[in-house]
């Protein structure tokens, strides 16, 4: 059997962007159901290469304020669609300035594969209430790339293709991204870097940044009638994470797991686990953050594979693993080895132990990860 861990590699050269859309969000609904992002610059014509001249893109700029004057006044004269034909000088107005370098960001600097977070208000959970929508650029720029919106100030603007990730309630954002998100310029980049775990753990289920990795195991049907289940479960946890260190450690070398309690105990203490987040505020979550690249992903595809509903006896046959994310990445095959040995040196019992804890958690509280079996 196949499984996707759809873990994403955040690279070095991957940016963020946060882009507002527009004075109190009145360009959000036409981002979300359009899956674009764009600016408040109506008749913006942007040629190929323009943005790394600053002098061009003010040229483009005091064009598009022409094109704009003309089309909304009857009688006037048609402007010069010649960029060489406007002046190139500083704007004196300070929020053309602004527009300026947010033009810039979102159309030259913005690349596929960046992240976007746009504030806005949203349905949640049957509340409409005040959102951060997490998504990431979905193609490069093109020239071609123009929408009419339904306001004056949307007419004719160039756009961003956008994959929609996840809405979060702005509410679960900490005070510290709030500010690092803050209030305009129109479109602001957000640095990632080794404080950006919050940022990224909300863009994305599983990650896999700077030698770190992480994953999330949810629990959506649980309450508190659940406990002993719960428990259960991060029992389980708990010897994926004490398993992952083993496993480092084997060289590929089978070894034995004849009770499952024990060798956790025994090994748990040596894995490389950075911090393990849990929040059952009925459903709830855990939260794995593992100091190597493959620990958390590797708990996560232990999840799915013991909760699978396959027996053990084909479990321990041997399974595939990809990710359909960043399929560039080696961290899919890297997994599949590890998990085929812990699969064959785990007793055939103690095997059975777990699926059956896997399954019967996967039934009762709904646990489930961030890594799905695929066909």
């Amino acid at each position: 059997m196949k499984f996707d861990i759809a873990a994403k590699l955040v690279l070095p050269s991957q940016r963020a962007f946060v882009v507002h859309a527009g004075r109190a969000r009145v360009n959000y609904d036409e981002f979300v159901q359009n899956d674009i992002v764009f600016l408040e610059a109506p008749y913006l014509q942007i040629e190929s290469g323009s943005f790394k001249s600053k002098s061009n893109v003010r040229r483009a700029i005091r064009r598009s304020i022409a094109l704009r004057h003309h089309a909304e006044t009857t009688g006037s004269r048609q402007p010069s669609e010649i960029l060489a034909d406007y002046d190139d000088g500083t704007f004196q107005e300070s929020d053309l300035q602004t527009l300026s370098g947010s033009v810039a960001r979102l159309y030259g600097q913005a690349k596929k594969g960046d992240l976007v977070i746009v504030p806005g208000r949203d349905s949640y959970d049957g509340l409409y209430r005040p959102v951060i929508r997490f998504g990431e650029i979905a193609s490069d720029f093109s020239a071609s790339d123009i929408y009419d919106g339904n306001r004056p100030a949307s007419q004719k603007v160039p756009f961003r293709k956008v994959r929609w990730l996840h809405v979060v309630p702005r509410k679960e954002i900490s005070i510290r991204l709030e500010k690092r998100i803050g209030k305009p310029p129109a479109v602001r980049e957000i640095k990632i870097d080794r404080d950006s775990d919050e940022l990224l753990r909300h863009a994305y289920d599983s990650y896999i940044f700077e030698g770190n990795s992480s994953s999330v195991v949810n629990a959506d049907k649980y309450d508190a009638s659940d406990f002993v289940v719960l428990n259960k479960s991060s029992d389980l946890i708990a010897f994926l994470v004490s398993a992952h260190a083993v496993v480092s450690q084997s060289e590929g070398k089978p070894f034995s797991i004849a009770d499952i309690e024990a060798f956790t105990e025994r090994y748990f203490r040596d894995a490389r686990i950075e911090n393990i987040v849990v929040d059952f505020a009925s459903p709830g979550y855990w939260r794995i953050f593992g100091a190597s690249v493959s620990l958390a992903a590797f708990v996560a595809l232990g999840i799915a594979v013991l909760s699978s509903g396959l027996p053990e006896h084909v479990l321990a046959s041997g399974i595939e693993v990809v990710n359909s994310v960043s399929p560039e990445d080696g961290t899919a095959k890297d997994l599949e080895k590890s998990m085929n040995l812990l699969l064959k040196s785990v007793d055939k019992l103690q095997l059975r132990k777990a699926v059956h804890t896997a399954n019967n958690a996967k039934k009762v509280i709904g646990l489930q990860s961030s890594t799905k079996p695929t066909n």
